[in-house]
């Protein structure tokens, strides 16, 4: 059981991780949730046999983690300095730093969405399950989504001629 906990560990650790921390935004948050998933994953892998299985299971674990992180007392009285960072190595592999920020002007639904849906390849459908929403819903706000960051990259380009 271990090796195949550690092979399913180094196999979603990152996406667990860009996941967390495209809804936290912080490095340490992030490395605490994506902690937490594989705590309660370790403790209950005895029950899973598909590697489908396993991804979907985490990521909804990580989502749950992510909204339970906003409603818990460190969080709502404790203020948090600004972490230096460099977002394309946590959240996205790409060269386009305006896309990079205007992404992470989201909130953090809409972050959620659009890492879902455009860097891991999930379907409305598949997004809607794991975020306990309406497919309707998921499509509504990846549409608006889509316009915010049409309408922030258009004026970043415009601001630059």
């Amino acid at each position: 059981m271990d090796d195949e906990f550690v092979r399913v560990y180094y196999l979603y650790k990152d996406l667990i991780f860009r996941l967390a921390f495209s809804y936290t935004g912080t490095i340490s948050d992030a490395e605490d949730i994506t902690q937490n998933v594989f705590i309660k994953l370790y403790k209950n892998f005895t029950k899973f046999k598909d590697d489908d299985y396993i991804k979907n299971w985490c990521l909804r674990v990580a989502i749950n983690e992510c909204k339970n992180l906003n409603f818990s007392y460190w969080k709502r009285k404790i203020f948090t300095l600004n972490e230096n960072l460099d977002r394309s190595t946590c959240f996205i592999e790409s060269t386009n730093e305006v896309l990079e920020n205007a992404i992470f002007e989201l909130r953090k639904d809409e972050r959620i969405i659009i890492y879902l849906h455009y860097y891991e390849g999930y379907k409305i459908q598949e997004i809607a399950k794991l975020m306990k929403r309406k497919p309707a819903t998921i499509q509504s706000i990846l549409n608006r989504s889509r316009k915010k960051l049409k309408i922030k990259i258009q004026g970043e380009y415009e601001y630059e001629r």
